[in-house]
C-alpha cells in the first residue's frame, strides 16, 4: 500500500486495502482488532479536514449562477427552492398549496450534520415533531388520545430496536419533506421505510417480543407513515392498525405505567375505533377487560371518558347493518334503543366537558379570520367558520361531532328501512341534527388548516371530510359537495394523504379492499 494511504494504521501495517469505514473500518472488525482510526481524527472522535478551498469554490460558483439568473426576476425568496430535487411546482399547484416554509427559529432550523448518528437522528426527530405538533400543544395539559409521538424521543438510544430507529427516521423524513417540499427527504423516507418493515419482521420473530414497547412503537409509527403519500399503499393503513391490535391482544391487558404506555395504548385504541367505523365491525377494545385499563390512567382530562363511549360504536354499526341486511325486525327495538343511548351518552359527555372549560368550547367567526384557508379557497359556500380556544379543545369537539354524525346516520338508515319503528327521537329532529353537525364539521375545517394547527390539524380532518362529502353528495347538495372536494384537493397536495383517498381513487368505499378475481 502506498505510504501516503488514507487507511487506518492497522491496514497499512498489514498492507491490505482499508475500506475507511467510520468510525472504524470493517477489516479490523473482521479480524477482531480495535481500529485505531485515521489521520486527522482527534482523540474525541471528531474528524477535521481543511476544506476551505473547496468551500470557497462552491460559494463562488453559486454566487455566479445566482447573479446570472437575477435578471430573470426569479431570484426572490418566494420563487426560490431549497432543493434541486424535483421540478418547481406549477402556478396552479403553488396557488393551492399549503406549503409555507416554517419560520426560522432555533427549533425549526435543520441542524448541520454532525459525526454522531444518534444525535443527528434525535435532532431531526425533534425538528420534525415541532413541525408536526400544533404550536399551542406544549401549553396544554396532557391528553390521552392525541397522536403525539414526542415522548418516543426520551426512549430512543443506540440500543433501541433497529425497527424503531428506522421508523423514527422514516416519520422524520416524511414530515420534513412535507414541510420543506424537498423530494430528497421523500426518497430517503421510501428507502428507510422498506428497511423499517424488514427490521420489524425480524423483531416480531424474536422471543419475548410482546413486552417490548420499542417494537410496538415502531408499528405505530409505520402505521402513521401510511398517512403520507410517498409511502402510502392502498389498504396498508388498516393492515397496520390490525397488526397493532393483534399485538396488543396477544400481550393482553397490562397496567399503563409510563407516558409511553399510555400514548401507545390510547392511540392504538383510537385507530382501532376509526377502522371499526369504516369497516362497521365490532372491535376487541369494547370488552370489559380492556375498558378496565382506562380506569387507572393518570390522565385526568375528558378524553378517556369520551373514548370509553366510542369503543362500542363499531359494534352497534355491525348490528345495525345485519338488521337492515336481514330485513327481520326481531332485534329492531333493541338496536334503536342502543343507538339512542349512545347519542345520549355523547351528549352527556359534551355537557360535562363544556362545564369543565373556563370559556366556550367553540364560537362562530368570519371565515376571513383564517388567512391561509382564505388563500387556498375562495369558495364562500360557508361564510362563517368555527374557532376554538386551543387545539386540544377543537380536537375533542371534532371527534364528538364525527361520531355523533355517524350514529345519527345509522339511526336514520334504520328508521327509513322500518317506517313503523318506534324511536324516542323524531325523524325530523334526526334529519335536522345530522345537517347541523355536518355544517359544524365543514365550518371547523379552516381552523385545522391554519399554520398553528400544523400537520396534526390536517390529520384531524381526514374522516370528517370524507363523511360530510358523501353526505352532501347523497343529499344532492352540489355546492357543499364541490366545496368539500375543493378543500380536499387544496389541503392534501403536498404529501399528506388521507387513508381513504387511495380507496376513492380506485372506485372503492373508504376502508374496503379491492377483491382479487
Amino acid at each position: 500500500m502506498a505510504p501516503r494511504s488514507t487507511g487506518c494504521a492497522i491496514c497499512r501495517k498489514r498492507k491490505i486495502r482499508c475500506d475507511e469505514g467510520r468510525p472504524g473500518c470493517k477489516k479490523c472488525q473482521i479480524h477482531n482488532t480495535p481500529c485505531p482510526g485515521y489521520r486527522g481524527i482527534k482523540a474525541d472522535g471528531l474528524e477535521w479536514r481543511d476544506e476551505t478551498q473547496s468551500v470557497t469554490k462552491r460559494v463562488e460558483r453559486g454566487w455566479r449562477s445566482g447573479s446570472g439568473s437575477g435578471s430573470s426576476g426569479n431570484s426572490s425568496p418566494e420563487h426560490s427552492s431549497d432543493s434541486d430535487s424535483g421540478a418547481i411546482p406549477t402556478e396552479r399547484v403553488r396557488a393551492l398549496s399549503l406549503v409555507e416554509k416554517p419560520v426560522s427559529t432555533e427549533y425549526t432550523i435543520i441542524p448541520q450534520a454532525i459525526f454522531s448518528a444518534a444525535t443527528n437522528r434525535s435532532q431531526m426527530f425533534d425538528v420534525s415533531m415541532r413541525l408536526y405538533r400544533p404550536t399551542t400543544l406544549d401549553e396544554q395539559p396532557l391528553r390521552a388520545h392525541i397522536s403525539d409521538f414526542s415522548c418516543l424521543q426520551k426512549t430512543i438510544t443506540s440500543k433501541s430496536s433497529p425497527a424503531l430507529l428506522a421508523a423514527v427516521d422514516t416519520i422524520s423524513l416524511l414530515q420534513l419533506g412535507v414541510s420543506y417540499q424537498d423530494k430528497a427527504f421523500f426518497e430517503h423516507a421510501r428507502r428507510r421505510y422498506g428497511q423499517a418493515l424488514t427490521a420489524l419482521v425480524v423483531a416480531l420473530n424474536k422471543p419475548d417480543v410482546l413486552g417490548n414497547n420499542d417494537v410496538l412503537g415502531a408499528m405505530k409509527l409505520l402505521e402513521f407513515c401510511e398517512l403520507f403519500r410517498p409511502v402510502a399503499q392502498q389498504g396498508s393503513w388498516i393492515s397496520h392498525v390490525n397488526g397493532v391490535e393483534n399485538f396488543l391482544i396477544q400481550r393482553g391487558p397490562v397496567p399503563l405505567v409510563t407516558e409511553l404506555d399510555n400514548m401507545l395504548f390510547f392511540h392504538a385504541r383510537h385507530s382501532s375505533i376509526l377502522q371499526g367505523v369504516l369497516k362497521r365491525k365490532a372491535i376487541v377494545f369494547a370488552q370489559p377487560k380492556w375498558l378496565a385499563m382506562t380506569k387507572e390512567t393518570p390522565y385526568t382530562d375528558s378524553s378517556p371518558r369520551l373514548f370509553d363511549v366510542l369503543v362500542h360504536i363499531p359494534g352497534l354499526f355491525e348490528r345495525a347493518d345485519n338488521l337492515i341486511a336481514s330485513g327481520e325486525s326481531t332485534y329492531l327495538n333493541g338496536i334503536i334503543a342502543d343507538l339512542v343511548t349512545a347519542v345520549e351518552q355523547l351528549q352527556e359527555w359534551e355537557d360535562e366537558y363544556h362545564a369543565e372549560l373556563k370559556e366556550p368550547a367553540f364560537f362562530n367567526v368570519d371565515v376571513s379570520k383564517f388567512k391561509r384557508f382564505t388563500r387556498l379557497c375562495q369558495n364562500k359556500t360557508f361564510p362563517l367558520a368555527i374557532d376554538f380556544p386551543d387545539f386540544l379543545t377543537g380536537y375533542l369537539q371534532s371527534i364528538y361531532w364525527l361520531y355523533l354524525f355517524t350514529i345519527l346516520r345509522s339511526l336514520q338508515d334504520i328508521l327509513m328501512k322500518y317506517r313503523n319503528a318506534k324511536c324516542s327521537l323524531p325523524m325530523d329532529e334526526i334529519n335536522k341534527r345530522i345537517l347541523q353537525v355536518a355544517i359544524f364539521m365543514a365550518q371547523m375545517m379552516p381552523y385545522f388548516c391554519e399554520p398553528d394547527a400544523s400537520s396534526m390539524g390536517r390529520f384531524a380532518t381526514f374522516m370528517p371530510l370524507v363523511f360530510i362529502l358523501k353526505y352532501f353528495e347523497a343529499r344532492g347538495m352540489k355546492a357543499q359537495k364541490d366545496w368539500c372536494q375543493e378543500i380536499t384537493d387544496a389541503m392534501f397536495n403536498d404529501g399528506i394523504n388521507p387513508p381513504w383517498r387511495l380507496d376513492v381513487e380506485k372506485g372503492l368505499a373508504p376502508g374496503s379492499k379491492k377483491q382479487i378475481t
